[in-house]
């Protein structure tokens, strides 16, 4: 499947038709997910009468220097989105006491950036008009799935614990929602996951066509997120992969979450899935 704003928006016209009428906040993270994301939901607000808001969460500080955002920052300001920068006063000797500790630091940082944006959500009183936006793509749910059948199906049960220190139900909960491109939760909170139906490759092409600034600090705990290494054993066969094939191998070969599991959800508990 190519990407384009067109196709993309006639993907999910039904979706972005309702979102002049609520809350919409979509996560940047400055890679080329979210980045391609922010850019089509430029041009879709003008064309569906909606706005948006635009959160980072500043961490870790050697990758989000003040010159990565300024660049980040002066492009996105000429095409009229202000980004929200979190300055989170935490230090980065997080990261590597995590290493030593044996723990993935990666884990940690997510935890670090997540926890004060979703934290803001549960203060709200009424989440029937708020649409979460993350950028999920169709490379991240194939490399769950072969992530799953390595460490919940193929493992040794008596081996070491992951270093995820999440149980492989916890894990198996939290990879089946992903799956899905629109959630709303019984509370009435929307969670939108845009870029799923989507290959890495036909994403940066769209962003080098377009000519869009990415983040260009490379982390050095990169190595304990294992869909890098996936991502690039993709890109040296030159995969291509099918969202509807994948989703019903997951769904006939694991034992898969139905979306009705996470609609019955409310707000508090879904959030820790994410």
């Amino acid at each position: 499947m190519s990407l384009s704003y067109v196709d993309w928006k006639n993907e999910y016209k039904s979706v972005l038709e309702t979102f002049s009428e609520k809350n919409v906040l979509m996560f940047f993270t400055g890679g080329k997910d979210s980045s391609t994301i922010l850019s089509f939901l430029v041009s879709a607000g003008k064309e569906f009468g909606f706005e948006f808001e635009t959160d980072t969460a500043r961490y870790p500080n050697f990758v989000f220097t003040d010159s990565e955002i300024k660049k980040l920052d002066n492009y996105w300001r000429s095409r009229n989105v202000n980004i929200q920068w979190h300055d989170l006063d935490t230090s980065d000797l997080l990261l590597s006491k995590a290493e030593k500790q044996g723990k993935n630091p990666c884990y940690v940082c997510q935890k670090i950036k997540r926890n004060p944006l979703f934290n803001n959500l549960m203060t709200m009183e009424q989440y029937k008009d708020i649409v979460i936006i993350l950028s999920f793509t169709l490379w991240d749910l194939v490399s769950y799935s072969i992530e799953y059948l390595v460490e919940g199906v193929y493992c040794n049960n008596n081996s070491k614990e992951s270093l995820n220190d999440k149980s492989t139900e916890q894990r198996f909960i939290e990879t089946s929602q992903r799956f899905y491109p629109l959630i709303e939760l019984k509370d009435g909170l929307t969670v939108f996951k845009p870029l799923l139906k989507y290959n890495d490759n036909e994403i940066k092409k769209l962003v080098y066509e377009e000519k869009i600034p990415l983040s260009n600090v490379e982390c050095p705990y990169k190595k304990y997120t294992p869909k890098r290494i996936l991502f690039d054993y993709y890109e040296q066969i030159n995969a291509s992969f099918d969202y509807d094939k994948v989703l019903e191998y997951v769904k006939n070969s694991l034992k898969f979450r139905e979306l009705s599991y996470y609609t019955e959800m409310g707000m508090e508990d879904f959030i820790k899935l994410l």
